[in-house]
């Protein structure tokens, strides 16, 4: 396998945390939490890059697998403050509660992997131009 720094993937996936938890207590529409998602990951192709990982892609793939993974774990734990604090999904918020909380599990799942695959390529091709 690829020599990962579990200790860099851990630490770039713990702000799955906070933005669950930011979405969880304060709220974010969409039209702040993408920006502020795209803004994460730019930081951490820069960090990645700047630390010389051997395995960009590998890194931000496994990082943005596990922080999607986090936020919608986070989100799960605490979903009744999510439902509190993001009005503009009610919508989406009806049903069992349970099955809400699997359904963010599923989603920061699936997001993870999805932009995990995009970032980690950005991160890649990054790479590849800077050791050319």
């Amino acid at each position: 396998m690829a020599d990962i720094s579990w200790h860099l993937v851990l630490s770039l996936a713990s702000t799955g945390i906070g933005m669950g938890l930011v979405s969880c207590f304060v709220g974010m529409r969409p039209k702040l939490e993408n920006p502020l998602w795209w803004l994460l990951y730019f930081i951490w192709i820069t960090v990645v890059l700047s630390l010389g990982s051997n395995a960009p892609f590998l890194t931000l793939l496994l990082a943005s697998v596990l922080a999607g993974l986090l936020h919608g774990c986070t989100s799960a734990l605490l979903i009744d403050k999510y439902i509190q604090n993001n009005p503009w999904h009610s919508k989406q918020m009806q049903g069992p509660k349970s099955k809400l909380a699997r359904r963010f599990v599923a989603i920061g799942l699936s997001v993870g992997v999805v932009f995990g695959v995009v970032v980690g390529g950005i991160g890649w091709s990054l790479s590849r131009l800077l050791l050319a």
